[in-house]
């Protein structure tokens, strides 16, 4: 399906920022395989100390060995609730995808062992797929710099006026182009094969949220923008981008990146007028906000950031820490700012890694929070079945508790017929 690229008015819920870019060369991913059409719908339900989705039953799937990196949006009608979460997947070969799924509740979630494939207007027997893969590997054209995977970065709703009476999802990833054998791809919890690892930001934009068509960036690879210059200190990788619209052309992709030889990561942030061109000196020189001092629990890395505004002169962001007296294993903390650029650390994680025994006890990390009634957030995250893994054994998700928007206790439900 193509895709019209648009006029960025940048209004995500009636706020405002942004003009437009002219003109931009984009390539469809092409997704709508007849052969694929009966394909597997379950509902994965949660029972206690599971989490609310984790690796697919069906061993082909493109989500069958793990599923990380959640975005989720939600939408409160006078008819109900409508949940939707863009996540990472990776089947039997270690290969990444982006897939959906949906849910009534934001807990019990429906989901697809191939592609999502939505027929909009042929008007034939044909069913519509809305849950599944929605973005794999670039097998168009070899030279990109997401030639070998894609993974889950953000997913915004804009408006835009290329699209009448209708907004434009903008979904940012990180890709990568090549991995020695037995390389990390996310060289969050070790370093070995990271050189061999070149991960960068892309985007893509869709109508309905499974039809994606990428968009060619300003860098030869395609990519929205290159890694640091040599020495610099995001020249490995630039991943896991969170988008914040801050205000008139003024929108921010937050990133992660690390240092190779240590294995420590830092933030970043690049800022943009139109969501298309990233100037250089509108990139962190230097990370925006590093490990803690020593000691403290996030003094051996930071990352994964999602940063949100409340109010006018509040912002706050959900990263993932990592602790020099807990090799590889990650916590969730929240860091405040009043502009969002200096950051006031918190003393104590937010959200740690679930008991002994526990799906999440290698860690948890990939925040991305939902705000709820109340003035209270559900936070979804990736959890990790053992320190140091790098992918996620399922999504979890946490709610704050009363009084403290920053302090979060697990969401459990009691065990229903046929839970996974």
């Amino acid at each position: 399906m193509g895709v019209a690229v648009p006029r960025v008015d940048a209004r995500v819920e009636g706020s405002a920022s942004g003009r437009h870019r002219h003109h931009r060369h984009h390539r469809h991913h092409h997704r709508h395989h007849r052969h694929h059409r009966h394909r597997s719908i379950s509902t994965c339900a949660v029972r206690a100390r599971a989490p609310v989705l984790g690796p697919n039953d069906v061993a082909t799937a493109f989500d069958a060995r793990a599923v990380s990196g959640p975005i989720v949006d939600a939408r409160f009608r006078d008819d109900g609730e409508a949940w939707t979460m863009w996540y990472t997947g990776t089947n039997a070969d270690g290969v990444d995808s982006v897939g959906v799924a949906t849910s009534s509740d934001g807990i019990a979630w429906n989901r697809g062992s191939g592609d999502a494939v939505m027929y909009r207007s042929d008007g034939s027997s044909n069913a519509s797929v809305d849950v599944g893969r929605v973005l794999g590997a670039n097998a168009e054209d070899w030279w990109t710099f997401d030639v070998a995977g894609a993974c889950a970065g953000d997913v915004r709703l804009i408006s835009s006026d290329a699209v009448r009476g209708a907004s434009v999802y903008w979904m940012f990833y990180h890709g990568y182009d090549h991995a020695a054998k037995g390389a990390k791809i996310d060289g969050r919890r070790s370093v070995d094969g990271a050189e061999d690892v070149t991960t960068r930001v892309g985007l893509c934009l869709s109508q309905d949220g499974r039809n994606w068509a990428r968009i060619e960036g300003e860098h030869h690879t395609g990519a929205l923008f290159d890694v640091g210059e040599e020495g610099a200190w995001d020249h490995a990788c630039v991943r896991d981008p969170k988008v914040l619209l801050a205000g008139p052309r003024d929108i921010r992709v937050y990133y992660a990146s690390m240092d190779p030889s240590t294995g420590t990561s830092y933030i970043g942030c690049a800022r943009t007028k139109d969501g298309f061109v990233y100037p250089a000196s509108d990139r962190s020189a230097v990370p925006m906000f590093a490990p803690g001092p020593p000691g403290s629990f996030d003094d051996a890395g930071v990352g994964a950031p999602c940063v949100a505004r409340l109010g006018k002169e509040e912002f706050v962001m959900f990263y993932e820490a990592y602790s020099a007296r807990a090799p590889g294993v990650s916590s969730i903390a929240v860091a405040t700012s009043r502009d969002g650029v200096t950051w006031t650390r918190p003393s104590k994680p937010a959200l740690e890694r679930g008991e002994e025994g526990a799906w999440d006890h290698g860690g948890v990390g990939k925040p991305y929070a939902v705000p709820m009634a109340g003035d209270r957030v559900r936070l979804y995250y990736e959890g990790r079945a053992r320190a140091g893994d790098d992918r996620g054994s399922g999504v979890g998700v946490a709610l704050s508790v009363d009084g403290d928007r920053f302090s979060f206790a697990r969401r459990v439900r009691a065990d229903v017929p046929g839970a996974r």
